[in-house]
């Protein structure tokens, strides 16, 4: 675990973002540069003419942030508002599309130990989260960029004058505060394009040293924007062009005047071509090609205007005086001690994996993310590997890694194949993750996709209980029927399981009863080792924007009552007893009966005729997606589980979340679930939940107001004990004091 106090070399920062219609991705930036490691920082905000909700993300943070405006779509402008308002020794400029690494402020202020440096920068990922978008760059004074090896030490140009110079990009480039007020900040005329690559330019020439610090890492989404496509083809060349002729002119003339009219003509020349060449490939329209080199025509104008304007004013520094008028105030701190830092493993996300592992790990990663910590989740790649961070929550999308398989899969005994190429691509990931300051990881039982870091002291691990090989094994006869997989693979695992549930120093259980089955399967005791938090559900009445009151009054009219089965039609799930007990009802006007999860097979279908008749009433919706399986609990006046085992009973979480009551076999998890007579009621044995959910049904079709008192008190029951609000509030402070047993310290 990762954790540093201040000290004189953490010199206090100014992180300054400016945005311009960027209101959802700003939300993530702001959100990625709060959870910085180091022990003194503010964060500036300024915010050009958005015309979206840029305001309405910049008031949530009210109080932690300085937040600025600026009337005008110009780079260089708001970036002095910025620096005007900033109060720290350093002032470091981020993206609005960018998040840093936590210890990107730590790897920036090293740098600045030197007084003779002016100016410093790090290393930025592109919007993969794999490759690099920037690393070392030099420019020419003609503002020609050149990308020497990471080995090179740019530490040589830094002299006035200078040919060549260390160029920083803008979004990953920190300056001393002292040193931008002396050279005047940024130059108004770049309003887009070239503004850092001045600025480097002039503090260099002013005798400043400008570094790279390859570590201080930012990722960098590069979205669109009112210059680019998100796929990064211009929308217009207009401020580019300006901003370049500008440049050319401005600070070529030291290489003579005949070389400023070849390298402006070069410029010009390579634009056109380019755009011809989009056209040709059906990249862009020829109107919109037109449009480009029309602006190559009109920003060239501009840009010389510009130049004689310049020399008419004699300028040789920047417009950072024009906004003098705006103080910076006191030293606003936005840090905080940095957060809890933990990352769920889960091989499948929703929506394209609504499995009960993959909701379970996506619920509580937006739970976790709201108490305060920070959440990275490591998945499966579906197409191409990447890290992005969205909605305040890291994903790494991996790829297996086939070629680092063999070693764990000898060490861990695990099958090579889809185990521990899995297994190896996870500990390569959870390796590049202890650059962050990764206090835990928690990962499930199934597939038990991170077991090496059992055994890593670096990290905190937590092995969640769900469905395991020797669990589902009863229910998988086409295990047992090909033996040579049985041998090979789930036997194996079953081994592995054993072995890592004795050596889990922590566990985390939806329920007491999968901690006894797994006790009893695995013939381990998990005393003291184990935390039971509930599983979770979102309120699915508030997710469908219905009101409680709507619903009761609803089930008070007396329309038959709709009673729901959800599950598979599998003897496990119980399905044959919701038939049996739709059976005695086969007649009954005042009742109707759906079932969700699964279409019959041609030999249920025949077994629904012969006891229903061929014109029954029962109602099949097969599988469906998860917003009609919620729609579907909402309209439901009962649903029924009569589940043989049931581990932790989400069925009837979801359930009573839409406060619709349960009657339930009592078995496995559901006996902790439904509270009888208050969320639903609860039947000892097969036979009894035949004959009291038929005894139940019948009395609730005819007491309508009985049924809308249960709905009620199972819907408060879903709030106080099992809504997903609760569960990752629960889970937060089990992984807390974890970490803090293991450091002494409260995070």
């Amino acid at each position: 675990m990762s954790r540093f106090l201040p000290d004189a070399a953490s010199p206090p920062v100014s992180v300054v973002i400016n945005t311009l219609n960027r209101a959802d991705l700003l939300d993530d930036a702001i959100t990625g540069v709060m959870q910085l490691d180091y022990p003194a920082f503010e964060l500036v905000v300024v915010n050009g003419p958005s015309t979206d909700h840029s305001e309405e993300v910049l008031a949530r943070w009210q109080g932690r942030i300085k937040h600025l405006r600026c009337a005008e779509a110009n780079l260089s402008v708001s970036r002095n508002v910025g620096i005007a308002a900033a109060s720290g020794d350093i002032v470091a400029f981020l993206d609005d599309d960018a998040v840093p690494h936590p210890l990107w402020l730590r790897y920036l202020a090293k740098a600045f130990a030197d007084p003779a440096v002016g100016g410093a920068g790090g290393f930025t990922v592109d919007n993969t989260g794999q490759r690099w978008q920037v690393r070392k760059t030099v420019c020419d004074r003609f503002g020609n960029a050149y990308f020497p090896p990471d080995s090179f030490d740019e530490r040589v140009f830094n002299w006035p004058g200078t040919p060549l110079y260390p160029s920083l990009l803008g979004t990953n480039s920190s300056f001393r505060r002292d040193a931008l007020a002396a050279i005047g900040g940024f130059d108004h005329t770049f309003a887009y394009l070239l503004d850092e690559t001045d600025v480097c330019l002039r503090l260099v020439d002013a005798g400043w040293s400008v570094v790279y610090e390859p570590a201080a890492l930012i990722f960098h989404q590069f979205a669109a924007s009112h210059i680019r496509s998100s796929t990064r083809k211009a929308k217009t060349l207009y401020p580019s062009v300006v901003s370049k002729t500008y440049f050319i002119n401005h600070h070529g003339r030291a290489e003579g005047y005949g070389k400023v009219a070849q390298a402006l003509q070069d410029y010009c020349e390579e634009l056109r071509r380019a755009n011809a060449w989009l056209e040709e490939h059906g990249e862009i329209s020829p109107h919109h090609r037109q449009a480009l080199d029309s602006d190559v025509e009109a920003g060239t104008e501009a840009g010389m205007e510009a130049v004689s304007r310049a020399r008419l004013e004699g300028k040789r520094c920047g417009d950072l005086a024009a906004h003098g008028a705006l103080e910076a105030g006191a030293f606003l701190p936005s840090s905080q001690p940095p957060p809890l830092r933990v990352a769920l493993v889960s091989q499948g996300l929703p929506p394209d994996n609504e499995a009960g592992i993959a909701r379970w790990t996506m619920l509580l990663a937006e739970g976790l993310r709201d108490q305060g910590v920070a959440v990275h989740i490591i998945t499966r790649a579906k197409d191409l590997p990447s890290r992005r961070f969205v909605g305040g929550i890291w994903y790494h999308s991996i790829a297996a890694a086939p070629d680092e398989a063999e070693a764990l899969a000898a060490a861990y005994q695990v099958p090579r194949a889809g185990v521990a190429e899995w297994m190896a691509a996870v500990m390569r990931e959870i390796a590049f993750l202890k650059t962050f300051g990764l206090d835990l990881v928690s990962f499930p039982i199934w597939d038990l996709e991170a077991l090496p870091v059992l055994d890593d002291p670096e990290v905190a691990t937590v092995l969640s209980l769900h469905t395991s090989y020797r669990l589902a094994r009863p229910f998988k006869p086409e295990w047992s029927a090909r033996v040579i997989y049985g041998r090979s693979f789930v036997e194996p695992m079953i081994a592995a399981e054993t072995r890592a549930l004795r050596q889990a120093p922590h566990i985390l259980a939806n329920s007491q009863a999968v901690i006894g089955q797994i006790e009893d399967e695995y013939a381990v005791t998990l005393d003291g080792r184990a935390q039971i938090v509930p599983h979770g559900t979102p309120d699915i009445l508030a997710r469908l924007g219905m009101a409680l009151e709507d619903k009761l009054a609803r089930l008070k009219r007396g329309d038959p009552l709709r009673v729901l089965f959800a599950g598979r039609f599998e003897p496990r799930k119980g399905h044959d007893l919701a038939f049996r007990v739709a059976a005695r009802f086969k007649s009954d006007g005042r009742l109707r009966f759906e079932f969700v999860g699964a279409l019959p097979d041609a030999a249920l279908t025949a077994q629904i005729a012969e006891d229903f008749g061929r014109e029954n009433r029962l109602v099949f919706h097969g599988e469906v997606e998860r917003g009609t399986l919620e729609a579907l609990y909402a309209a439901a006046d009962v649903v029924l589980m009569p589940s043989r085992f049931e581990s932790f009973g989400l069925v009837a979480i979801e359930a009573m979340s839409a406060a619709t009551p349960v009657l339930a076999l009592a078995s496995g998890g559901l006996a902790e679930v439904v509270e009888d007579g208050v969320s639903g009621f609860l039947f000892a044995g097969e036979e009894a939940f035949v004959a009291g959910a038929a005894a139940r049904l019948s009395a609730l079709a005819t007491d309508r107001a009985g049924l809308a008192a249960l709905a009620a008190s199972s819907h408060a029951a879903f709030q106080a004990r099992f809504s997903d609000e609760v569960m990752a509030r629960d889970v937060a402070q089990f992984y807390r004091a974890i970490i803090a047993k293991r450091g002494g310290v409260d995070v």
